[in-house]
């Protein structure tokens, strides 16, 4: 059973607890040292903002409409759940489904909290550890998660008395988050900056100077040739040894890893930057569907191109697009405070009669968002073709390294006309039983602004 005070939790060494996550699959493991007020309502905090913990991947992001909100701190009518797939190790190598986990985010105070974690945990015996009547403010207490590739958490609990304690205050930690550190399996003493372990990496990639096009195989998880155009950012990642992840973005130690194309060093124009590619989830757009969307707003091709329609054109915020006639609103949103003041609100675009013609939720976007890293590296990258070697790449001398971004800062962003929508939509044979659509709705910022969505932006020397 789930008594993390038993007396083979006790003598539990931490190797044995790291064997045990990952014979269930864990391929990252996070420790967080507890403190004192982390039990109130079975309640942990856990960051200040849902970028912070880009390593847990939610089910999804979901608004509590406030009406349904009985409070008197008018600040927690506004909040969003992530349900997590989340499961508590026994001491004696067991899961136990927590079926009712979740983060909880405040985007008023900010703040991300874990909570339901015991809730219907049948067989988890760690009540008492976490009332702040019985022993839930003790010292020496710590929770430890385990992360699996399939979104999957799993996690333990250490008490104070146990060896497992002891061995925590002088383990190794990568610091990845500003809560949660991620256990450094490698080094049993002392802890390691992650920055630093990234900008060594780095630097062993930039001396290499040309690179041939390659990509980590899913299978083998070995480098092998790739001939595609985007083979840049396959290459930079399969160098970190980053596995290809279509459900996440490149991550190195808890950095998100972008590499930009230049075309020559040092760096010169940068293309603008993708930040997302959510598809709409309101409006005519999802309501009616894409071909009546598009004979509302579409436009044909200025090339001639019969039985086609397009949708694109830049639109910023609270401006006009003349290629649509669509205006970006916000709903739902306090621009004196920079705040969300409703949970269901949304940006969307608006039509001349008031009617929303596409709209994405907030908690679409926060989902998205969540998906980020609150540290960033973004590498110049120079496409090369070499005679004998072929296509390849070569990565530049200085990165960019950007820390602590939020999803406040993301709607900054809009509100500073930084970041726009920029969509690449169209449907041929609009006109026949099989029509052919392209969907690309994206929200993009050109490079010179990307410091904008970081607390602290640098530019960082690889020859130093």
């Amino acid at each position: 059973m789930g008594t993390f005070d038993s007396a083979t939790a006790l003598s539990l060494p931490l190797s044995t607890l790291m064997r045990m996550l990952s014979d269930h699959g864990a391929t990252h493991i996070y420790a967080k040292n507890l403190a004192a007020n982390d039990n109130s309502k079975n309640q942990i905090y856990c960051s200040g903002h849902l970028t912070d913990l880009s390593f847990l991947k939610p089910i999804s992001v979901n608004p509590t409409p406030s009406a349904s909100l009985k409070t008197k701190d008018p600040k927690r009518k506004v909040k969003f759940i992530a349900p997590l797939d989340f499961a508590w190790l026994t001491p004696e190598g067991g899961l136990v489904q927590a079926p009712n986990a979740k983060l909880i985010y405040y985007p008023q105070y900010p703040e991300v909290r874990l909570s339901g974690f015991l809730l219907g945990a049948s067989g988890i015996q760690a009540s008492q550890w976490m009332d702040r009547y019985a022993r839930g403010t003790e010292e020496g207490r710590w929770l430890i998660l385990g992360v699996r590739e399939d979104k999957k958490v799993i996690a333990y609990l250490v008490t104070p008395e146990s060896s497992l304690s002891t061995e925590l205050n002088s383990a190794g930690f990568i610091d990845t988050s500003s809560v949660f550190n991620q256990i450094d399996a490698e080094n049993s003493q002392g802890s390691r900056s992650s920055r630093e372990l990234l900008i060594d990496a780095l630097r062993s990639i930039y001396q290499r100077g040309f690179v041939p096009s390659q990509k980590l195989s899913t299978r083998t998880g070995l480098p092998e040739p790739y001939r595609a155009q985007n083979g840049g950012g396959y290459t930079l990642e399969a160098l970190l040894g980053i596995p290809p992840n279509g459900d996440a973005v490149p991550d190195y130690l808890g950095w998100e890893v972008k590499q930009f194309g230049v075309t020559r060093f040092p760096c010169v124009s940068p293309k603008v930057t993708t930040l997302l590619t959510p598809e709409p989830d309101g409006g005519v757009y999802v309501e009616s569907g894409l071909a009546h969307f598009m004979r509302l707003y579409g436009y044909p091709p200025v090339n001639g191109v019969l039985n086609r329609l397009n949708f694109g054109g830049i639109h910023v915020l609270n401006s006009i697009c003349d290629k649509t006639g669509l205006e970006l609103r916000f709903e739902g949103y306090d621009y004196a405070h920079n705040t969300i003041s409703d949970s269901e609100g949304f940006v969307g675009l608006f039509d001349s009669n008031g009617c929303i013609a596409a709209s994405w939720s907030f908690a679409k976007l926060l989902e998205h968002w969540q998906r980020k890293h609150a540290q960033a590296v973004y590498v110049p990258c120079l496409k090369v073709t070499d005679p004998q070697l072929g296509v390849g790449y070569q990565y530049g001398g200085e990165v960019e390294l950007g820390v602590g971004t939020t999803f406040e800062k993301m709607l900054t962003g809009f509100t500073s006309s930084h970041i726009y929508y920029d969509p690449g939509i169209n449907v041929k044979n609009l006109d026949t039983n099989q029509p052919k659509s392209k969907k690309r709705s994206q929200f993009r910022i050109k490079h010179q602004h990307l410091s904008s969505l970081y607390e602290q932006y640098s530019l960082v020397s690889l020859d130093s």
